[in-house]
This record gives structure tokens, C-alpha cells and sequence, in this order.
């Protein structure tokens, strides 16, 4: 079975050799651990995310100088780990403003089929505002206020995901 590094690339990390047992134990570990992490089967993917690869390079050496923290993650890698989950789940996230009455806004980088995963107001409004809102995407590059009110002094996160990015780990 392949890992998320080769046994040079690890030795690389390590400045070690390719054939060094207790890295080569390792391996396998650092894949378990991150795959657990993010919900995501990294060896498969081809080719391998390059955040990934740091990752295991940075867990491997920690790791490896440290036997006594296999199982732990140094605090350093958790911005890692978090980027290869948002990477995994495929979210997306979107500020914007409302408008006055029902319509669309720009919303560069939208895809049709998009699902609302939340979308609350941040400025002008708190808490889940997703009932305003079209639930799931129905034009390119936009989002539809479907509230007739005015909404336009009111700042707004919303999170998309595509249904055709869902992993499968």
C-alpha cells in the first residue's frame, strides 16, 4: 500500500536514509493519524496534496524524535490538518451583502448545485439568516435573496459545498 510519502521523501524530512526501519514503521501510522484527522484517505489521491505531504512530513519528524508522543500532534500541525480538512470536505465560504428586495447577488465562484451548508448574518443581522436565502445555488456566481424586505445594510457569511465534492475516504 502506497503512503502519503515515499520512503525517500520521508528520509528527506528526516535526513535519513530510505531504508531506516523505524521510519518505514512510521509511515503507516502518519497516514492513520492524518487520514483520522481529516476524514480522508490521502494515499489514493493522485497525485498526493502537497499539504498533505507536509503534514506527514511534519507528524513523521516530530514522531521520530519524539517516540514517546506517537498518537500526539505538536500544535504546530493543527493549521495543517485544518486546511487538509476544508481541502477533504470541499467547503467553500462567501461574505456578502444583502440587497433590497428579492433577487441575485454577486457571488463570484458559486456553482450551480452548490448546497448551503449555514449562512448567517454577521453585520445587521445574527444568527442563521438561511431562510432568506435560495438553499442551494441556482446560477453561476450568485446567490438569490429570496426575503422581499431590505436586507442590504446586513453582512453575511454563507458556507457551499458541491454535492460532487464529497470525499469518499
Amino acid at each position: 500500500m502506497a503512503n502519503i510519502l515515499t520512503a525517500a521523501e520521508a528520509a528527506n524530512f528526516l535526513r535519513s536514509t530510505a531504508d531506516d526501519a523505524v521510519m518505514l514503521q512510521f509511515l503507516p501510522l502518519v497516514d492513520q493519524y492524518i487520514q483520522q484527522a481529516t476524514g480522508h484517505n490521502w494515499t489514493v489521491d493522485t497525485p498526493i496534496h502537497s499539504t498533505a505531504k507536509l503534514a506527514a512530513g511534519m507528524l513523521l519528524t516530530y514522531w521520530y524524535d519524539n517516540p514517546g508522543m506517537v498518537g500526539q500532534a505538536p500544535g504546530s500541525l493543527s493549521g495543517a490538518l485544518v486546511a487538509l480538512e476544508a481541502e477533504a470536505l470541499k467547503y467553500r465560504k462567501y461574505e456578502f451583502e444583502g440587497r433590497n428586495g428579492a433577487g441575485s447577488i454577486s457571488l463570484p465562484g458559486t456553482r450551480i448545485g452548490d448546497d448551503v451548508i449555514t449562512l448567517v448574518g454577521v453585520y445587521g443581522a445574527t444568527g442563521d439568516q438561511s431562510s432568506k436565502f435560495e438553499a442551494t445555488i441556482s446560477e453561476a456566481d450568485e446567490i438569490q435573496q429570496t426575503d422581499a424586505g431590505d436586507l442590504s445594510e446586513s453582512q453575511y457569511v454563507v458556507v457551499l459545498k458541491h454535492p460532487a465534492d464529497d470525499v469518499s475516504a
